[in-house]
């Protein structure tokens, strides 16, 4: 009996809109089935290089010689000719998704330009270039990052220039474009390790008028970025390890999520209705606030980095995300008013200090946002670093607490003040259902250094105390050890 294949009858469109689901070597792989499928994935909507699919890693490299292997000069070229071939094979007219993922720098920019010059000639609707994909730990060099050049957000040359040297260079033949609207397709763009001025930033808003999210991770070159100008479409902004900003000041009446982490800097969001999601996590490696204000907004020294600036959204709030260290208590909740809408509040702080940095502090902070969070349903704590054993936890006076249902805790090291504020939550999240737990540290935002745990993890410890968790919380509440 010959079984019918009835999948390979159905029209192109459909089979390469399957195609597109899977990863880029999947896709090419399926061009052995059969000659219905030999050049189907030469029209994928998604091109997304990933060094880690094209690059071959013998079993016998360890993760060093790995990532040593990656940012050498013939891994390198390797990559590049593979991008090129795939591009000159592809015979699609509108591309959804197309990524770079691999450490090039400026000495890779002439392919880079034609890349993205490519990217946007087919329309591309999302558009990431991360250039630091490898764990940062392993292998790094005192390199220059790609800068996209202003060239090809300019109207009057633009982009023909890149698209002729595509075609007489290297045979990349590209669909018609629109010189005027061009960027209409673009709604999403990542861009991890592009050197970016602040020139670049408002270029690149400007001239892309249907974005929706724009995500920034390792640009130095920012310092005082804006754009004011309605922006109508941003409604994801996030900056991650920008380590020169000193000013933010955005104009997106429709963002609905702002997540920051970085220097601790001055920022105006103005007009954002819509606004639910927040993240303020300043990082201590950067210093304090900028000297001057080159916005020429009004400034404020600060220890609580802000809720001077985001107080007016608070009320409107579903999410919100903060690192505790850059807080004090009593200015935080001096003048906050209520969180009225706020269902998922995510704490990070380190766990070793005894004063501003530390779990007590942590502790304190949660007893004012649950007073002040009515309908709080989900609460993550995340300790970055091993505690103090000398610290105690002393009890604060909470009332009972009927919406909170679920809890995190990463960065869990054992240790019995941890425990003992896991406790002091079962006893006034009265209607908990479910606590999580690990080992991990998980409280990045950027996910630069997501899993990551700690050398001085004593797992004999963590499980006895886990032990202890069961033994202490309520009958109906699941406690689920990630780790296991």
């Amino acid at each position: 009996m010959v079984l019918e294949d009835k999948i390979s009858g159905l029209p192109d469109d459909i089979l390469v809109t399957i195609l597109s689901l899977l990863t880029l070597k999947e896709a090419v792989a399926t061009s052995i089935i059969s000659r219905r499928w030999q050049y189907l994935w030469r029209s994928l909507y998604n091109l997304n290089f990933r060094y880690e699919e094209i690059l071959h890693r013998n079993d016998s490299y360890t993760e060093y010689n790995w990532y040593r292997k990656i940012y050498g000069a013939d891994y390198m070229h390797t990559y590049i000719q593979v991008v090129n071939q795939v591009l000159r094979l592809h015979k699609g007219l509108k591309l959804h998704e197309f990524g770079i993922h691999y450490p090039l720098d400026a000495s890779a920019g002439c392919y880079i330009d034609l890349w993205v010059a490519f990217a946007i000639a087919f329309r591309v609707s999302k558009l990431e270039l991360n250039f630091s994909p490898c764990p940062v730990s392993y292998w790094a060099f005192d390199t220059k990052n790609y800068s996209i050049p202003l060239t090809l957000f300019d109207r009057s040359k633009g982009i023909e220039p890149y698209l002729v040297q595509l075609d007489r260079v290297f045979s990349i033949r590209t669909p018609p474009l629109n010189v005027d609207n061009r960027f209409e397709c673009l709604k999403e763009l990542f861009l991890k390790s592009v050197e970016l001025t602040d020139q670049q930033f408002e270029t690149i808003l400007s001239s892309c008028t249907s974005l929706e999210r724009l995500r920034l991770l390792d640009s130095p070159g920012l310092e005082n970025i804006k754009h004011t100008v309605p922006h109508m479409k941003l409604n994801c902004l996030e900056i991650y390890h920008c380590s020169g900003l000193k000013n933010i000041g955005i104009f997106a009446p429709n963002l609905v999520s702002f997540k920051y982490l970085g220097p601790r800097t001055y920022i105006l969001v103005k007009d954002a209705k819509q606004l639910i999601n927040v993240c303020m996590c300043p990082s201590w490696r950067y210093g304090e606030y900028p000297i001057t204000n080159s916005l020429g907004l009004p400034y404020r020294q600060s220890k609580d980095f802000g809720f001077d600036l985001f107080a007016a959204y608070f009320p409107q709030l579903e999410y919100l995300m903060m690192d505790v260290r850059s807080y004090t208590v009593q200015k935080v909740f001096k003048k906050v008013p209520l969180f009225c809408n706020l269902k998922h509040l995510s704490l990070s702080t380190w766990n070793s200090s005894l004063d501003l940095f530390g779990i007590l502090h942590c502790y304190k902070m949660v007893s004012c946002f649950v007073k002040a969070s009515p309908f709080l349903h989900r609460l993550e704590l995340h300790f970055e670093l091993p505690p103090d054993k000398n610290q105690a936890l002393r009890r604060i006076s909470i009332s009972p607490h009927r919406y909170l249902k679920e809890v995190l805790v990463s960065g869990f090291f054992g240790n019995k003040i941890a425990v003992d504020f896991i406790i002091a939550v079962f006893d006034f999240a009265i209607e908990l259902e479910k606590i999580e737990i690990t080992t991990v540290y998980l409280g990045d935002p950027s996910n630069c250094f997501n899993s990551f745990r700690h050398s001085e993890i004593d797992l004999n410890l963590v499980r006895e105390s886990i032990q202890q968790l069961h033994e202490r919380m309520p009958a109906k509440v699941q406690l689920y050890f990630l780790d296991d």
